[in-house]
């Protein structure tokens, strides 16, 4: 955007008051505020909206390892599972020992989302066959590998994510008292990482589906404490300790363990699911992954891990400058409110969500950027407004879209849409309910300055 637009955009802040209006249809030379320098703020602009689901996103190298299962009635049951290969990373001191017990030990990461009260249970289970990754070089979300069907081990518990304890699966002590006699007898198997990943070809932890409980995070890196209650020591990345002690115990030496670690080296990924039945989205692969907002009880929707967007299209928009002679746009807004009632606090919501330009496939071509840059990317950010009664939106500058759009001699039929960035939406099952269109003070704003002499 030139320097002079951005000036006038800045007056039109300054001297435009907004009305208060439900999105209905924009009728030309009606609903619009004027003032003596010219500038025109509309704020009646039709638009429709929809959510999009996507198939899936690149997941492999995460920097978070992902578990457990969510629900909301937009979007149905999540259930997020976690695949990693291991390796005999410790040295065998000692050959003469009694196995104790063999434990896969997790440590929170602080992340969560959903209901910590709720029970799950978590079981560990032996994959098959080595993971290999597609012919791009990545794991989805959606991505698959067999496994045993007998766990190795099972637990169940309520998360806690901010407690800095760890989470000790107790796995089978047959294949304990396995790896045991492999390290007393030195084999290559266990030695040669190439070797132990033929023989253990990996895990997957799985979460029990279809439970209105919570995702929870762990770390995929041994990460130096921060907190006064746990030594540097205490945080590391996934870990099979093989308990023993020493028979006789000339040193009475205790808390002894062989350790396979989590192989960040390797392949490891989250593989998220869903189950919509009876959710607002039910049956939306059938309609070309989307559906209206006229459908969804009037919600707009995001949720990161099975990537669902708000699709926002402005249907009449090359009629905006046929309100007066030499119309300029100038600048616009665009906010999205969450509904009141559907999360616990303004801490539960991103602060910012991403925002791209779509075709009328639904293809994203990518982020569009904020007016006059070529480097700064605009995003939706959250804005909580303390007033008599608090105020809770995202605005996004959609200034640098819409002069495209109408500075395109054919239309585009282009589209906005506003969701989780890939980071976001491969470590986190987390989602935010909008106001769609006639949904009262929780309705989109859509904002679009122009002048004209």
């Amino acid at each position: 955007m030139k320097t002079y637009q951005i000036l006038i955009f800045l007056l039109a802040i300054l001297f435009v008051s907004c009305t208060e209006s439900s999105i209905e249809d924009f009728v030309v030379g009606e609903n619009f505020i004027k003032n003596k320098t010219g500038i025109v703020m509309v704020d009646t602009l039709t638009i429709s909206s929809s959510l999009v689901k996507y198939d899936s996103i690149a997941s492999n190298s995460s920097d978070r390892f992902l578990l457990g299962s969510n629900y909301n009635s937009v979007s149905g049951y999540k259930n997020s599972n976690m695949f990693l290969e291991m390796t005999f990373d410790d040295d065998i001191s000692y050959t003469e020992f009694v196995f104790d017990s063999l434990c896969l030990v997790m440590d929170y990461d602080t992340y969560s989302f959903g209901d910590t009260t709720v029970t799950q249970t978590f079981s560990v289970h032996q994959l098959k066959k080595e993971m290999e990754l597609d012919d791009d070089n990545y794991l989805y979300t959606t991505s698959q590998f067999a496994y045993e069907e007998t766990p190795l081990g099972t637990i169940s518990l309520k998360p806690k994510p901010n407690s800095h304890k760890k989470v000790s699966i107790r796995l089978s002590d047959k294949f304990g008292n396995r790896l045991s006699e492999m390290i007393r007898l030195k084999r290559d198997t266990i030695t040669s990482s190439v070797l132990f990943n033929t023989f253990f070809k990996g895990l997957v932890v799985k979460s029990q589906s279809d439970i209105k409980g919570a995702a929870v995070g762990f770390y995929t890196t041994d990460t130096e404490s921060t907190t006064s209650t746990t030594s540097s020591s205490d945080i590391t990345k996934p870990e099979i300790r093989l308990y023993y002690h020493l028979k006789p115990n000339p040193e009475n030496l205790s808390d002894l363990y062989y350790k396979f670690s989590f192989n960040s080296d390797g392949i490891y990924f989250n593989q998220i699911s869903s189950d919509e039945s009876n959710s607002l989205i039910d049956g939306i692969s059938d309609t070309d992954n989307e559906r209206s907002s006229k459908l969804t009880n009037n919600y707009l929707f995001v949720q990161s891990g099975i990537q669902i967007f708000s699709k926002i299209k402005i249907p009449y928009l090359e009629n905006l400058l046929l309100t007066a002679e030499n119309s300029a746009f100038i600048a616009a807004t665009l906010r999205l409110y969450p509904v009141k009632g559907t999360y616990t606090n303004t801490d539960d919501l991103p602060t910012s969500l991403y925002v791209y330009s779509a075709d009328r496939k639904n293809v994203i071509s990518g982020q569009f950027y904020l007016p006059g840059s070529t480097s700064d990317y605009a995003y939706a950010q959250l804005t909580i407004v303390t007033d008599v009664e608090e105020t809770v939106y995202y605005e996004v500058d959609i200034t640098t879209f819409l002069n495209t759009e109408l500075n395109e001699e054919l239309l585009t039929d282009r589209s906005i849409m506003i969701g989780y960035g890939t980071t976001d939406a491969k470590t986190t099952i987390d989602h935010v309910i909008f106001g769609g269109p006639n949904s009262g003070k929780f309705a989109p704003e859509l904002n679009v300055y122009y002048f004209h002499n």
